[in-house]
Protein backbone atom coordinates (compact mmCIF):
# COMPACT_ATOMS: atom_id res chain seq x y z
CA UNK A 1 0.00 0.00 0.00
CA UNK A 2 1.37 3.46 -0.87
CA UNK A 3 2.10 5.69 1.68
CA UNK A 4 0.95 9.06 0.01
CA UNK A 5 -2.34 10.42 1.06
CA UNK A 6 -5.11 12.31 -0.75
CA UNK A 7 -4.88 15.79 -1.68
CA UNK A 8 -7.00 17.85 1.21
CA UNK A 9 -9.83 19.76 -0.40
CA UNK A 10 -10.56 23.36 0.88
CA UNK A 11 -14.38 24.03 2.74
CA UNK A 12 -13.97 27.37 1.69
CA UNK A 13 -16.01 29.40 -0.42
CA UNK A 14 -14.48 31.96 -3.06
CA UNK A 15 -15.91 35.52 -1.88
CA UNK A 16 -17.75 37.69 -3.46
CA UNK A 17 -15.94 39.84 -6.68
CA UNK A 18 -16.27 43.68 -5.74
CA UNK A 19 -17.47 44.11 -9.33
CA UNK A 20 -20.45 42.09 -8.57
CA UNK A 21 -21.10 43.40 -5.51
CA UNK A 22 -21.43 46.90 -7.16
CA UNK A 23 -23.20 45.74 -10.17
CA UNK A 24 -26.11 44.32 -7.29
CA UNK A 25 -26.31 47.39 -5.20
CA UNK A 26 -26.75 49.38 -8.69
CA UNK A 27 -29.29 47.75 -10.17
CA UNK A 28 -31.54 47.00 -6.49
CA UNK A 29 -30.63 51.09 -6.50
CA UNK A 30 -31.99 51.57 -9.89
CA UNK A 31 -35.00 49.11 -9.07
CA UNK A 32 -35.98 51.03 -5.66
CA UNK A 33 -35.46 54.50 -7.69
CA UNK A 34 -38.08 53.02 -10.58
CA UNK A 35 -40.48 51.60 -8.03
CA UNK A 36 -40.46 55.01 -6.28
CA UNK A 37 -41.06 57.07 -9.57
CA UNK A 38 -43.40 54.52 -10.47
CA UNK A 39 -45.79 55.00 -7.45
CA UNK A 40 -44.93 58.64 -7.37
CA UNK A 41 -46.70 58.90 -10.59
CA UNK A 42 -49.76 56.90 -9.59
CA UNK A 43 -49.96 58.70 -6.32
CA UNK A 44 -50.45 61.98 -7.98
CA UNK A 45 -53.12 60.80 -9.92
CA UNK A 46 -54.99 58.49 -6.89
CA UNK A 47 -53.93 60.15 -3.99
CA UNK A 48 -52.56 63.52 -4.97
CA UNK A 49 -50.71 66.09 -2.39
CA UNK A 50 -49.42 69.53 -2.50
CA UNK A 51 -47.78 71.90 -0.44
CA UNK A 52 -48.48 74.75 -2.90
CA UNK A 53 -51.79 75.74 -0.38
CA UNK A 54 -52.60 79.23 1.31
CA UNK A 55 -54.92 79.91 3.77
CA UNK A 56 -57.75 82.43 2.34
CA UNK A 57 -60.39 85.04 2.63
CA UNK A 58 -62.48 88.28 2.44
CA UNK A 59 -59.71 90.95 2.18
CA UNK A 60 -60.86 94.68 1.74
CA UNK A 61 -58.77 97.33 1.09
CA UNK A 62 -60.66 100.08 2.16
CA UNK A 63 -60.65 103.34 0.96
CA UNK A 64 -62.78 106.80 1.47
CA UNK A 65 -65.55 107.54 -0.13
CA UNK A 66 -65.12 110.98 0.75
CA UNK A 67 -61.60 113.55 0.45
CA UNK A 68 -60.61 115.46 3.87
CA UNK A 69 -58.01 115.78 6.51
CA UNK A 70 -58.00 113.00 9.18
CA UNK A 71 -59.27 114.07 12.35
CA UNK A 72 -59.36 111.34 14.07
CA UNK A 73 -57.59 107.64 14.03
CA UNK A 74 -59.39 105.10 15.89
CA UNK A 75 -57.61 101.35 15.39
CA UNK A 76 -54.32 100.03 16.28
CA UNK A 77 -52.30 97.94 13.53
CA UNK A 78 -53.50 94.10 13.41
CA UNK A 79 -56.40 94.96 16.08
CA UNK A 80 -59.78 92.73 16.29
CA UNK A 81 -62.52 94.72 15.04
CA UNK A 82 -66.63 94.26 15.54
CA UNK A 83 -69.15 95.50 12.63
CA UNK A 84 -69.66 99.59 12.23
CA UNK A 85 -66.71 100.33 14.76
CA UNK A 86 -65.09 103.25 13.81
CA UNK A 87 -62.45 103.28 12.45
CA UNK A 88 -60.95 106.86 11.29
CA UNK A 89 -62.79 110.30 10.89
CA UNK A 90 -62.03 112.41 8.55
CA UNK A 91 -62.75 116.53 9.05
CA UNK A 92 -66.69 116.91 8.70
CA UNK A 93 -67.05 120.72 9.07
CA UNK A 94 -67.24 120.82 4.84
CA UNK A 95 -69.71 118.31 4.52
CA UNK A 96 -71.58 119.61 7.47
CA UNK A 97 -71.66 122.76 5.30
CA UNK A 98 -72.73 121.19 2.49
CA UNK A 99 -75.94 119.58 4.43
CA UNK A 100 -77.13 123.20 6.08
CA UNK A 101 -76.93 124.29 2.37
CA UNK A 102 -79.30 120.66 0.86
CA UNK A 103 -81.74 121.34 3.60
CA UNK A 104 -81.82 125.64 3.16
CA UNK A 105 -82.45 124.69 -0.36
CA UNK A 106 -84.90 121.98 0.49
CA UNK A 107 -86.79 124.84 2.75
CA UNK A 108 -86.53 127.66 -0.36
CA UNK A 109 -87.98 124.79 -2.16
CA UNK A 110 -91.02 124.10 -0.35
CA UNK A 111 -91.64 128.08 -0.23
CA UNK A 112 -91.84 128.52 -3.89
CA UNK A 113 -94.10 125.17 -4.04
CA UNK A 114 -95.80 126.55 -1.56
CA UNK A 115 -96.23 129.97 -3.64
CA UNK A 116 -96.70 128.05 -6.93
CA UNK A 117 -99.79 126.23 -5.14
CA UNK A 118 -101.02 129.83 -4.23
CA UNK A 119 -100.30 130.58 -8.01
CA UNK A 120 -102.76 127.84 -9.13
CA UNK A 121 -105.31 128.90 -6.75
CA UNK A 122 -106.08 132.25 -7.62
CA UNK A 123 -105.69 130.83 -11.46
CA UNK A 124 -108.69 128.90 -10.70
CA UNK A 125 -110.47 131.64 -9.16
CA UNK A 126 -109.89 133.26 -12.40
CA UNK A 127 -110.81 131.02 -14.06
CA UNK A 128 -114.46 130.64 -12.27
CA UNK A 129 -114.80 134.25 -12.63
CA UNK A 130 -114.33 134.21 -16.33
CA UNK A 131 -116.58 131.24 -16.68
CA UNK A 132 -119.48 132.97 -14.70
CA UNK A 133 -118.89 136.31 -17.00
CA UNK A 134 -119.08 133.94 -19.53
CA UNK A 135 -122.46 132.74 -18.79
CA UNK A 136 -123.35 136.31 -18.02
CA UNK A 137 -122.52 137.12 -21.09
CA UNK A 138 -124.61 134.25 -23.37
CA UNK A 139 -127.81 135.08 -21.01
CA UNK A 140 -127.36 138.72 -21.95
CA UNK A 141 -126.69 137.88 -25.60
CA UNK A 142 -129.60 135.08 -25.90
CA UNK A 143 -131.85 137.65 -24.70
CA UNK A 144 -130.61 141.04 -27.00
CA UNK A 145 -131.30 138.72 -30.23
CA UNK A 146 -135.13 137.52 -28.26
CA UNK A 147 -135.38 141.40 -28.04
CA UNK A 148 -134.22 142.17 -31.44
CA UNK A 149 -136.02 140.23 -33.11
CA UNK A 150 -139.24 142.11 -31.59
CA UNK A 151 -137.46 145.07 -32.17
CA UNK A 152 -137.05 146.22 -28.64
CA UNK A 153 -133.77 146.06 -28.32
CA UNK A 154 -131.48 148.46 -31.05
CA UNK A 155 -128.85 146.88 -33.59
CA UNK A 156 -126.06 148.90 -31.39
CA UNK A 157 -127.03 147.10 -28.32
CA UNK A 158 -127.27 143.84 -30.25
CA UNK A 159 -123.83 143.91 -31.44
CA UNK A 160 -122.61 145.45 -27.69
CA UNK A 161 -124.13 142.12 -26.40
CA UNK A 162 -122.53 139.86 -28.98
CA UNK A 163 -119.09 142.04 -28.52
CA UNK A 164 -119.24 141.00 -24.99
CA UNK A 165 -120.16 137.57 -25.11
CA UNK A 166 -116.56 137.10 -27.51
CA UNK A 167 -114.97 138.91 -25.04
CA UNK A 168 -115.73 136.85 -22.40
CA UNK A 169 -114.94 133.72 -24.02
CA UNK A 170 -111.38 134.97 -24.95
CA UNK A 171 -111.21 136.16 -20.98
CA UNK A 172 -112.32 132.80 -20.04
CA UNK A 173 -109.65 130.88 -22.71
CA UNK A 174 -107.18 133.44 -21.37
CA UNK A 175 -107.58 132.05 -17.48
CA UNK A 176 -107.46 128.56 -18.27
CA UNK A 177 -104.15 129.12 -20.18
CA UNK A 178 -102.85 131.02 -16.57
CA UNK A 179 -104.20 128.02 -14.95
CA UNK A 180 -102.62 125.74 -16.86
CA UNK A 181 -99.10 127.39 -17.11
CA UNK A 182 -99.20 127.72 -13.34
CA UNK A 183 -99.91 123.99 -13.04
CA UNK A 184 -97.37 122.62 -15.03
CA UNK A 185 -94.64 125.55 -13.28
CA UNK A 186 -95.67 123.56 -10.32
CA UNK A 187 -95.21 120.24 -11.72
CA UNK A 188 -96.67 116.86 -10.04
CA UNK A 189 -98.02 117.49 -6.29
CA UNK A 190 -96.30 116.14 -3.40
CA UNK A 191 -93.47 113.97 -2.96
CA UNK A 192 -93.63 113.05 -7.27
CA UNK A 193 -92.95 116.86 -7.73
CA UNK A 194 -89.32 116.93 -9.48
CA UNK A 195 -88.22 120.49 -7.75
CA UNK A 196 -88.81 118.72 -4.19
CA UNK A 197 -87.34 115.63 -5.58
CA UNK A 198 -84.27 116.77 -6.51
CA UNK A 199 -84.10 119.15 -3.44
CA UNK A 200 -84.09 116.21 -1.30
CA UNK A 201 -81.95 114.02 -3.26
CA UNK A 202 -79.12 116.78 -2.81
CA UNK A 203 -80.05 116.67 0.80
CA UNK A 204 -79.57 112.79 0.73
CA UNK A 205 -76.54 112.97 -0.79
CA UNK A 206 -75.22 115.65 1.89
CA UNK A 207 -76.23 113.34 4.42
CA UNK A 208 -74.47 110.43 2.49
CA UNK A 209 -71.19 112.24 2.17
CA UNK A 210 -71.23 113.42 5.61
CA UNK A 211 -71.76 110.06 7.09
CA UNK A 212 -69.09 108.70 4.59
CA UNK A 213 -66.62 111.07 6.90
CA UNK A 214 -67.10 108.00 9.76
CA UNK A 215 -65.02 104.87 8.12
CA UNK A 216 -66.40 101.84 9.66
CA UNK A 217 -65.52 98.33 9.96
CA UNK A 218 -67.23 96.39 7.37
CA UNK A 219 -67.65 93.10 9.56
CA UNK A 220 -65.64 91.58 12.55
CA UNK A 221 -62.20 90.69 11.39
CA UNK A 222 -58.99 92.06 11.92
CA UNK A 223 -57.51 95.66 10.49
CA UNK A 224 -54.05 96.44 9.26
CA UNK A 225 -52.00 98.05 7.43
CA UNK A 226 -52.12 100.87 9.49
CA UNK A 227 -49.92 103.66 8.75
CA UNK A 228 -51.87 106.88 9.47
CA UNK A 229 -52.12 109.65 12.13
CA UNK A 230 -53.97 113.04 12.06
CA UNK A 231 -53.29 115.41 9.95
CA UNK A 232 -52.65 113.25 6.99
CA UNK A 233 -54.70 113.58 4.35
CA UNK A 234 -57.03 111.12 2.59
CA UNK A 235 -58.37 111.22 -0.66
CA UNK A 236 -61.26 109.25 -2.58
CA UNK A 237 -60.47 105.76 -3.71
CA UNK A 238 -57.42 105.38 -2.49
CA UNK A 239 -56.94 102.20 0.17
CA UNK A 240 -56.20 103.61 3.85
CA UNK A 241 -56.39 100.32 5.72
CA UNK A 242 -56.73 96.79 4.78
CA UNK A 243 -59.63 94.48 6.42
CA UNK A 244 -59.46 90.79 6.80
CA UNK A 245 -62.71 88.36 7.49
CA UNK A 246 -60.59 86.37 9.76
CA UNK A 247 -63.93 84.82 11.29
CA UNK A 248 -64.41 82.83 7.65
CA UNK A 249 -61.76 81.59 6.22
CA UNK A 250 -60.70 79.02 3.91
CA UNK A 251 -57.70 77.58 1.71
CA UNK A 252 -56.96 77.05 -1.56
CA UNK A 253 -54.62 74.33 -3.15
CA UNK A 254 -52.99 75.37 -6.12
CA UNK A 255 -52.76 71.52 -7.50
CA UNK A 256 -50.97 70.05 -10.73
CA UNK A 257 -53.35 69.71 -13.41
CA UNK A 258 -52.48 65.44 -13.83
CA UNK A 259 -54.15 65.55 -10.32
CA UNK A 260 -57.69 66.68 -10.91
CA UNK A 261 -59.06 63.25 -12.43
CA UNK A 262 -61.06 62.42 -9.54
CA UNK A 263 -60.79 65.47 -7.66
CA UNK A 264 -64.76 67.24 -7.08
CA UNK A 265 -66.43 68.66 -4.79
CA UNK A 266 -67.07 66.98 -1.17
CA UNK A 267 -63.83 65.11 -1.91
CA UNK A 268 -61.73 64.55 1.68
CA UNK A 269 -58.80 66.01 2.72
CA UNK A 270 -56.49 65.80 5.48
CA UNK A 271 -54.37 69.81 6.36
CA UNK A 272 -51.16 70.42 7.64
CA UNK A 273 -50.06 73.45 9.00
CA UNK A 274 -46.87 74.92 9.01
CA UNK A 275 -47.40 76.80 12.34
CA UNK A 276 -48.91 73.73 13.79
CA UNK A 277 -46.71 70.78 13.60
CA UNK A 278 -47.56 67.01 14.64
CA UNK A 279 -51.08 68.65 14.17
CA UNK A 280 -53.63 67.05 10.96
CA UNK A 281 -56.57 68.79 10.41
CA UNK A 282 -59.70 68.02 7.93
CA UNK A 283 -61.69 69.60 5.04
CA UNK A 284 -63.68 69.16 2.06
CA UNK A 285 -63.40 70.46 -1.58
CA UNK A 286 -65.98 73.00 -2.03
CA UNK A 287 -64.70 74.08 -5.68
CA UNK A 288 -62.20 72.96 -8.41
CA UNK A 289 -60.88 75.61 -10.70
CA UNK A 290 -61.73 75.43 -14.68
CA UNK A 291 -58.83 78.50 -15.44
CA UNK A 292 -55.47 79.66 -14.31
CA UNK A 293 -53.02 82.35 -15.91
CA UNK A 294 -49.90 80.79 -14.98
CA UNK A 295 -47.35 83.07 -13.18
CA UNK A 296 -45.98 80.37 -10.65
CA UNK A 297 -47.90 81.69 -7.56
CA UNK A 298 -51.31 82.06 -5.61
CA UNK A 299 -51.65 85.73 -6.60
CA UNK A 300 -54.60 86.86 -8.66
CA UNK A 301 -53.45 88.08 -12.29
CA UNK A 302 -54.75 91.60 -12.70
CA UNK A 303 -55.59 91.31 -16.24
CA UNK A 304 -57.89 88.33 -16.26
CA UNK A 305 -58.89 87.63 -12.55
CA UNK A 306 -57.90 83.97 -12.95
CA UNK A 307 -55.47 82.63 -9.68
CA UNK A 308 -51.41 82.34 -11.35
CA UNK A 309 -50.04 79.17 -12.05
CA UNK A 310 -46.68 77.54 -12.97
CA UNK A 311 -45.84 77.35 -17.27
CA UNK A 312 -44.08 76.47 -19.69
CA UNK A 313 -42.41 72.97 -20.87
CA UNK A 314 -40.91 71.57 -17.92
CA UNK A 315 -43.79 72.19 -16.20
CA UNK A 316 -47.26 71.01 -15.15
CA UNK A 317 -50.19 73.60 -14.60
CA UNK A 318 -51.39 74.49 -11.71
CA UNK A 319 -55.32 74.90 -10.86
CA UNK A 320 -57.00 75.94 -7.69
CA UNK A 321 -59.05 73.76 -5.56
CA UNK A 322 -60.96 75.62 -3.02
CA UNK A 323 -61.42 73.58 0.73
CA UNK A 324 -63.33 74.35 3.63
CA UNK A 325 -62.76 72.97 7.20
CA UNK A 326 -64.73 70.94 8.93
CA UNK A 327 -63.01 69.80 12.61
CA UNK A 328 -60.59 73.73 12.62
CA UNK A 329 -60.85 73.91 16.85
CA UNK A 330 -61.84 77.79 17.95
CA UNK A 331 -57.65 77.81 19.37
CA UNK A 332 -56.38 77.59 15.98
CA UNK A 333 -55.80 81.21 14.47
CA UNK A 334 -55.33 81.07 10.98
CA UNK A 335 -53.39 83.74 9.39
CA UNK A 336 -54.41 85.05 5.69
CA UNK A 337 -51.92 83.67 3.39
CA UNK A 338 -50.89 81.06 5.41
CA UNK A 339 -48.90 78.22 3.92
CA UNK A 340 -50.50 74.96 4.25
CA UNK A 341 -49.63 71.17 2.77
CA UNK A 342 -52.90 69.71 1.52
CA UNK A 343 -53.76 65.64 0.96
CA UNK A 344 -56.43 64.83 -1.04
CA UNK A 345 -58.25 61.39 -0.57
CA UNK A 346 -60.94 60.89 -3.33
CA UNK A 347 -61.25 57.13 -2.62
CA UNK A 348 -59.66 55.07 -5.34
CA UNK A 349 -57.09 53.63 -3.11
CA UNK A 350 -57.11 52.45 0.55
CA UNK A 351 -53.59 50.96 -0.08
CA UNK A 352 -52.72 54.35 -1.50
CA UNK A 353 -54.65 56.59 1.47
CA UNK A 354 -52.97 54.29 3.67
CA UNK A 355 -49.35 55.26 2.23
CA UNK A 356 -50.78 58.95 2.19
CA UNK A 357 -51.82 58.96 5.42
CA UNK A 358 -48.21 58.03 7.21
CA UNK A 359 -46.27 60.45 4.57
CA UNK A 360 -49.16 63.14 5.62
CA UNK A 361 -48.02 62.62 9.46
CA UNK A 362 -44.43 62.61 8.40
CA UNK A 363 -45.09 65.85 6.91
CA UNK A 364 -46.67 67.39 9.41
CA UNK A 365 -43.22 67.60 11.49
CA UNK A 366 -40.83 68.34 8.71
CA UNK A 367 -43.20 70.97 6.79
CA UNK A 368 -42.28 72.64 10.91
CA UNK A 369 -38.47 72.42 10.01
CA UNK A 370 -38.36 73.03 6.13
Amino acid sequence: MSDHSAPETSDQTPAPSPVNSAKRFTYYLILITFSIWIYTLWADRITPMTDHGRINGQVIRISPQVSGMITKVSVNNNSQVTTGQSLVTIDKQTYQLDVNSARLALQQTTQQLDADSAAIEAAKAQEVAAQIKLNNAKLHATRNMALAKKGVVSKSDLDDSLSNLDSAKANLSQATAALLKAEQALGPKGEHNPQLKSALNKLDQALLNLSYTDIKAPGDGVITNVDLAAGDYAATGHPLLTYINNKHMWLTAMVRENSLAYLKQGTPVKIVFDAYPGQIFHGLVTSVGWGSSGNNSLQIDGNNGLFDSPTGTLHSQRFPVNIRFTDLPENIKLRYNGRATVSFYPGQSTVGEFLLNIWTWIWSYLSYVS
